[in-house]
């Protein structure tokens, strides 16, 4: 289961594809522009109907046990019929998933997502005697039954990964009983996506325009754009504000997940969260430490450029609100959803023609929810199953950077696409550290393309301005949260308690880290983590995958440009590869050694290029 040339002069006028500034609800937004997932449950009905189909093979899974070992045909069998049922739960907690996600006002749809994830539990209950069984088996044996087994051979690197684990494999009993835990122990992600999405209010400002209007994530990224410094600074201090209401309850839930992962890896034997989160996908520690010691020492190009920023805007102190103020004049905004969709299209080219006829069917196919609406889930992501379409929702709103999250998400979309064609069920889906690359990879050659194209100083400017935000977004503060998530957990596993005002500490010696002195810590900034998502993932230690993937893509993106079709289809191989391999040896692959700092090193140095190529246009 995946969980999962236009001018650039152009100042294209509003168009009614375009969202309004409030959200809509959901029946309010034409079909057009909203994902169809009538393709995987017509109704609710069938959607039971598979729950109960569900329910009764759950047996089934049962009938192979203490059997594991027998011979190759009863193995064979076994590895099917999960692959069957195990296809079948991802099917119906997926839907569940994404219906709840586009209002999650709604209760009815909320109660059937935490019924699937009951049942997803079941099932890993249900298989808890897998592993321990196989492990069992000298490793000889297994080995030798998978050779004389053919139609076994495609599972060598599934039972490889396996083997990889033995370790840290408890007895069925023990497993069975961490199975049952995982849902219960897996809440606090849910807590803070409802509290997140449907209960809290973000309170009102008054905009550019003198109107009052309602704060929404989706115009909270927006307002930090704004010209007017006086509607950022209310944004933000509004947000923040909200979030600092709650925050004692925000640090209890986020330490109740840290224990959670904390005991999950003490508990099977690691040496800490850390080396649990990497080890199942042979993901060297250092590659996460390395990560972390680089951008730290790293940090002077970040520093100089929001001196940089500072001394544009004129500005005696540069307050948080600043971070993102633009520094010229955007020349790119108010992009209809056509344009949009047309602009990645053309900057997706060196990809290839297959590449960009996949882009155009999933239009056509309903892949796409495209606008925020009441209640629906915030941010964007990609999600699907082997047997689904490779859904994908955002929160489109004209801006050069909706613009930048449409072709982000459509590499996720894409490279799930290619997985699911050229793999079969076991290595369709992709591991987390590979995820984030297609995606960045695709905003990588879209900026390029853009920056090269510039025809003014005013547009080399913004567009300066914007990669090097999403640069310093992608690649710096994923680093800076990857390091306050290690330090974090490594607080918990000395045993220090993790409350408001450690975990705001913990924040604050974390940004100075990285910012220096260069921004004003007010003190919101401290409570900065209260409101990011990825920290509440059962899959922790997921950020950091973000500054790597930026690291990769950057590499890849410079090969794709440069090399042409040679790299293109290594490129393309890796995505297609899903996970029939390590994500480091797929990476190793493609081009790009993680296990090294140089990658790291050579991503700084462009990030420094860039710094130096805004001085020299704006003299």
């Amino acid at each position: 289961m995946k969980i999962t040339a236009l001018l650039l002069t152009m100042l294209v006028t509003m168009s009614l594809s375009t969202m309004a500034l409030e959200p809509r609800e959901r029946s309010e937004i034409d079909d057009e522009y909203k994902w169809d997932l009538s393709s995987m449950y017509a109704s609710t009905e069938a959607w039971e109907a598979d729950v109960i189909k569900f329910e009764s093979r759950l047996a089934e899974l049962d009938s192979f046990k203490g059997k594991l070992g027998k011979d190759g045909a009863t193995l064979l069998a076994s590895v099917e019929t999960m692959n069957d049922i195990n296809s079948l739960i991802g099917d119906i907690y997926v839907y569940a998933g994404l219906k709840s996600f586009e209002d999650m006002r709604d209760g009815e749809n909320g109660a059937n997502f935490s019924r699937a994830q009951g049942l997803y539990a079941k099932y890993g209950e249900a298989t808890a005697y897998v592993t321990p069984e196989l492990l069992a088996i000298p490793e000889d044996d297994l080995m030798k039954t998978i050779e004389d087994t053919e139609d076994l051979h495609i599972y060598r690197h599934f039972f490889n990964r396996m083997l990889r684990m033995r370790d840290y494999t408890l007895s069925e009993s023990e497993e069975k009983i961490l199975a049952a835990a995982s849902d219960p122990l897996g809440k606090f992600q849910r807590v803070f996506g409802s509290f997140n999405n449907a209960d809290i209010k973000l309170g009102t400002i008054v905009d550019e325009d003198g109107n009052t209007i309602e704060m929404t994530k989706a115009l909270y990224g927006a307002k930090m754009d704004s010209s007017d410094r006086r509607v950022r600074e209310e944004a933000w201090k509004t947000v923040y504000t909200e979030y600092e209401k709650v925050g004692n309850f925000l640090a209890a839930n986020y330490e109740g997940h840290v224990k959670s992962r904390v005991f999950y890896a003490k508990t099977r034997g690691f040496d800490s969260a850390l080396h649990a989160a990497n080890y199942g996908n042979a993901i060297p520690t250092e590659v996460y430490t390395n990560l972390i010691k680089v951008a730290q020492e790293g940090s002077g190009p970040l520093q100089r450029y929001m001196r940089l920023r500072q001394d544009i805007l004129g500005l005696e102190t540069l307050e948080p609100w600043d971070a993102s103020a633009p520094i010229s004049e955007e020349t790119i905004k108010d992009i209809s959803w056509e344009d949009a969709k047309q602009i990645v299209a053309d900057a997706l080219t060196p990809l290839g023609d297959d590449y960009l006829e996949v882009y155009w069917k999933g239009f056509d196919e309903g892949w796409v929810d495209a606008y925020e609406s009441k209640g629906k889930r915030g941010g964007a992501y990609s999600w699907g199953t082997y047997n689904s379409k490779p859904y994908l929702s955002m929160n489109y709103t004209g801006t050069l950077g909706s613009v930048s999250t449409l072709a982000h998400e459509y590499g996720h979309s894409i490279h799930s696409y290619l997985a699911d064609e050229a793999q079969p069920y076991m290595y369709a889906s992709y591991r987390t550290f590979i995820a984030e690359i297609a995606s960045m990879t695709n905003e990588a050659i879209l900026f390029q393309k853009m920056l090269k194209e510039a025809e003014t100083k005013e547009e080399k400017i913004f567009l300066l301005q914007t990669y090097l935000d999403e640069f310093r977004g992608g690649f710096y503060t994923q680093a800076l949260f990857a390091d306050f998530e290690m330090r974090a957990h490594a607080a918990a596993e000395r045993g220090e308690a993790l409350n408001k005002d450690s975990l705001n500490k913990i924040y604050r010696d974390t940004h100075l880290t990285y910012y220096g002195e260069t921004i004003n810590m007010h003190p919101f900034v401290d409570s900065t983590w209260s409101r990011i998502p990825h920290f509440l993932r059962t899959d922790n230690f997921y950020v950091y995958q973000y500054s790597t993937s930026f690291v990769a893509a950057t590499a890849l993106a410079k090969m794709i440009l440069e090399e042409g079709e040679p790299a293109r289809e290594r490129f393309l191989e890796m995505l297609r590869s899903g996970d029939n391999d390590y994500p480091i040896e797929l990476l190793k692959k493609a081009g790009i050694d993680m296990t090294s700092p140089q990658p790291i090193i050579d991503t700084i140095e462009v990030f420094d290029t860039y710094v130096s190529e805004l001085e020299a246009t704006l003299r």
